[in-house]
């Protein structure tokens, strides 16, 4: 077993090797590729930049990440910096970045998804498991998220979604109050903020739980719905059950 352990180890280490049809340059700081790019597995303590369409093969660790492409991984990738894309991505497999990511195309993660930072999407979103921004979450694209979403901060969601698990944040938001859109927003488990809630044409199966509770036009929550200091519901929302005030100290 250890034998295997130092030799997984040493694979992981070992360097990028970036490859391009087009131009290539490598700086102090990071790597630009133009045109058709292939990128080995390894690790690296500088940046990529892909300006054209990158292939990832295999598990890769760098200091930052820029796309405005078309972007595909085969294995998990590891961001100890800013990501950017403004085209396709597409990771088969984990995606953790220690910064902020921006995704303003389209973006695909196999497995889980976890950013230190605030993760951002304004295209489309699809997730395979557990999607967690600690310093917040604003899609405003359609998202599937296969897991829970999660984040310390808010979560601001103004495009069509579909979560299959729970969605956890200080203040979450689906929707507009204002301005009611055709999209529809579904949570197959419960939402739960540290502050408030403020939802429109969101389906709910289980509970909603926050300080203040805004239960707008569409609404339907099949849960129970707990508050803390206030609660509206429109006259257009469905509540399985009456309401329940409860304690802060039970949120």
């Amino acid at each position: 077993m250890e034998k295997k352990n130092i030799k997984s180890n040493e694979e992981i280490e070992k360097r990028v090797i970036v490859s391009s049809t087009g131009d290539l340059q490598e700086y102090e700081e990071h790597i630009s590729a133009m045109g058709s790019a292939k990128i080995t597995g390894g690790k690296t303590n500088k940046s990529i930049r892909i300006s054209g369409s990158g292939t990832i093969n295999g598990d890769l660790v760098c200091s930052g990440l820029t796309s405005s492409g078309s972007l595909k991984g085969s294995g998990n990738l590891t961001v100890q910096g800013d990501i950017s894309s403004s085209g396709s991505f597409n990771i088969a497999g984990f995606l953790t970045g220690n910064e902020s990511a921006d995704f303003s195309g389209s973006a695909q993660i196999g497995n889980l998804t976890k950013i230190q930072g605030s993760l951002i999407a304004s295209g489309s979103f699809k997730a395979g498991h557990f999607v967690r921004g600690e310093q917040g979450i604003k899609f405003s694209g359609s998202s599937e998220i296969n897991g829970n979403l999660s984040s310390e901060k808010d979560i601001n969601i103004n495009g069509s979604t579909h979560i299959e698990g729970n969605v956890v944040g200080e203040n979450v938001k689906f929707g507009s109050q204002d301005k009611i859109k055709k999209q529809h927003y579904r949570v197959h488990g419960s939402i739960h903020a540290k502050n408030s809630i403020d939802i429109v044409r969101t389906h709910v199966d289980g509970d909603i739980k926050g300080k203040d509770v805004i239960l707008g036009r569409g609404t339907e929550i099949l849960g129970n719905a707990y508050y803390v200091d206030n609660i509206e519901v429109d006259k257009k929302a469905k509540l399985a059950n009456d309401p329940i005030q409860i304690e802060v100290d039970e949120l």
